[in-house]
């Protein structure tokens, strides 16, 4: 007997009961009003959060300790694994990545439990019965289908390591960020289902899931962002993003969140979008559920996937049952969720924000609608076809430029709208500086319409933006008579929500002026050469002086071929870059590429190598991506929005004075 698997799996049966137990209690507890049974479903989901951190800890000294009878164990490490890199096999296979998905899901239920639930005595019963269902869904699948304690039947001496993709340290903090966010979506809609079982359909819900919304919108964002610097760093396909399918499925949840955190604002302030901000936050959970299907079912092709399984079954008929409860539950409740205001002018704040959020709606549609096209034109046509990046291209690029648009719009229009003459003034600058700016970058050589566009457009929310920060400082300036730093960080300081939201869309703008330039504007070469040769590129030369091999002997690792390119513009060099290939004793047809990158703010010289032959003769593939640092700034910025904006949860809404300021009058603030 494995003590070790003995207790996990014990530990995470128990919480399965714990899970059944929470529901019963709560939900025996709200018929019959008993509120000992009340209390007993809180510490249920407390319960289940401690049983599966058990579970983990159990999982991970098996890593440790080199556990190879524990079949996960041996499927995903081995004796010369470092001990850091155990932990990212925790979450590599299929039943650890399950496991630590349900384990973070725990945590957040547990925390949501503790924090939010006590301030709902109105849909407390109707939380926590929720929470304890969609626990006891995941557990289910964890120790019925998945268990990450099934026992081999004869232990091996060693087990086969991590998949080389995975060897990466990047392993450690990109997948615990994107699953974290994934989960994360189940707080939201937690809340949205309580309010419809409960029937308090007012903006009450809508305010305590503001910030589990934020919450999970700045997860879920750190793990896309996280995820593209992966790809391009790990990867060595010398891009980003790739519309792969399971890149697909990360960023899908995402999407329907943010809208939400736009139209809450609408329904806070106007008492309108009642059901489709409920629908915003259930579908946003519904497609973290399509992910966790997507990845484990083989349905489509992906270097991200795990091997097919009876689990992917599960989790679909787990996908029908959430969409189903939740079109049965708003049907059920569309009496009560009549608007109790209607749109004022179609030039207004809430315009923007509503067109903002059918837009991003509509780019999820179309990236679910891309990613499942190869199964669907086989069910029909008996012939998968592929969509592949030129379609995402094409499609939602011109999206994402009216996004830019209205995000710029938006920051300066006022609530309920106003005359026409306001307007004129408030939009003619903005106006300006976008056509200024497309004649700008137009005689600079760029004359692509929507990379001119998009161009214009972050232009214009980085002035829109500027603009209000400097109005709202001039204001805080003449009430406090402090100086201009000090006036930035107390803006900060007394309306972080407003003022994070201002640099979220500020990061936006500058990832979008990145993808412009590294997508738009690559160049790409391919040289097959030998020591002492070199070949042209992008306005480079590059220099091919040796091959050297080193055995790290770690984590499968048997070679390392490095290749030393010096590279050299204008007779000097540039930099010395030791792309090469990374050669595993446990995975021997499956070579990884080393890449290397000299980045700057103007462009990445980014380089890696196809291979080599006995004579050290090297094919090496070179792109010149401009502003691909800026996509790092952009997303820096972008966090730290919303990391102040998540720091205003909690707090009373700030009086406007400001607003009423002489030269105020424009001021807005963004979601």
């Amino acid at each position: 007997m494995d003590v070790t698997a003995t207790l996990g799996a014990a530990a995470l049966v128990t919480a399965l009961a714990a899970s059944v137990l929470a529901t019963l209690a709560s939900t025996v507890g709200h018929l019959r009003r008993q509120r000992a049974l009340l209390a007993a479903g809180r510490r249920g989901i407390d319960a289940v959060a401690a049983l599966t951190t058990v579970a983990v800890a159990a999982l991970l000294y098996a890593l440790v300790t080199n556990d190879f009878a524990i079949a996960h164990v041996s499927s995903v490490s081995s004796r010369n694994m470092q001990t850091a890199m155990k932990w990212a096999s925790l979450y590599s296979g299929q039943p650890g990545s399950l496991l630590f998905w349900t384990w973070t899901l725990s945590l957040f239920l547990a925390a949501f439990t503790r924090i939010t639930v006590p301030r709902i005595p109105w849909a407390a019963p109707h939380a926590v019965a929720t929470a304890g269902v969609i626990l006891a869904a995941f557990l289910a699948g964890l120790v019925f289908l998945a268990s990450p304690f099934r026992l081999n039947e004869v232990p091996p001496l060693d087990g086969r390591g991590l998949n080389p993709l995975l060897v990466d340290p990047g392993m450690l903090i990109h997948p615990p960020f994107l699953l974290a966010g994934l989960v994360s979506t189940a707080v939201p809609f937690t809340l949205g289902t309580a309010a419809l079982l409960s029937g308090r359909l007012d903006g009450a819900w809508v305010r305590h899931a503001r910030g589990w919304a934020l919450a999970s919108f700045l997860v879920l964002s750190i793990g896309n962002l996280l995820g593209a610097w992966w790809a391009y760093t790990v990867l060595g396909w010398g891009g980003y993003w790739g519309w792969d399918p399971v890149e697909n499925s990360a960023i899908l949840p995402l999407l329907p969140m943010t809208a939400f955190l736009h139209t809450l604002l609408v329904q806070e302030r106007r008492g309108m979008l009642k059901t489709w901000n409920l629908v915003l936050v259930l579908a946003a959970f519904a497609l973290a559920v399509f992910g966790t299907f997507n990845v484990r079912s083989g349905l489509v092709a992906s270097v991200h996937s795990f091997a097919q399984s009876e689990v992917g079954a599960y989790f679909l008929a787990l996908l029908a049952i959430t969409i189903v409860v939740s079109v049965a539950l708003i049907v059920w409740r569309v009496p009560r969720l009549h608007a109790e205001a209607d749109l004022d002018a179609l030039a207004s704040r809430e315009t923007a924000l509503i067109l903002n959020s059918y837009l991003f709606v509509a780019i999820a549609l179309v990236i679910l609608g891309g990613t499942l096209f190869p199964v669907l034109s086989e069910l029909v046509r008996d012939v998968r076809v592929t969509v592949g990046p030129p379609f995402f291209n094409a499609v939602i690029a011109p999206l994402l430029v009216l996004l830019l648009v209205l995000i710029a719009a938006g920051t300066v229009l006022p609530w309920r709208g106003g005359s026409s003459r306001q307007h004129a003034r408030r939009l003619r600058v903005p106006a300006l500086v976008f056509a200024a700016t497309a004649a700008l970058v137009g005689a600079l050589g760029m004359h692509e319409p929507l990379a001119l566009a998009a161009t214009s457009a972050a232009a214009t929310i980085g002035y829109v933006t500027a603009r209000e920060v400097a109005v709202g400082a001039r204001g805080l300036r003449a009430a406090r008579a402090v100086s201009w730093p000090a006036a930035l960080l107390g803006l900060l300081e007394r309306d972080p929500r407003r003022y994070g939201g201002f640099l979220v869309h500020l990061g936006v703008a500058i990832i979008a002026v990145a993808v412009v330039g590294s997508m738009g504007y690559q160049q790409q070469t391919r040289a097959r050469i030998a020591p002492g040769e070199s070949f042209e590129a992008g306005g480079y030369t590059f220099r091919y002086v040796d091959l050297v091999a080193r055995r790290p002997g770690v984590n499968g690792i048997e070679v390392e071929g490095l290749t030393i390119i010096d590279v050299e513009r204008d007779g000097r060099r540039v930099a010395t870059l030791r792309p090469g290939r990374r050669f595993f004793s446990n995975f021997p047809e499956q070579p990884i590429a080393i890449v290397a990158v000299d980045s700057d703010l103007r462009r990445d010289v980014y380089l890696f190598v196809q291979g080599w032959d006995a004579q050290k003769r090297a094919e090496i593939q070179v792109f010149i991506n401009p502003l691909v640092a800026w996509l790092w700034i952009g997303g820096g910025v972008y966090t730290l929005g919303g990391l102040l904006a998540f720091g205003a949860v909690g707090r009373r809404e700030p009086v406007r004075a400001l607003d009423a300021a002489p030269g105020a009058a424009s001021a807005g603030g963004p979601a």
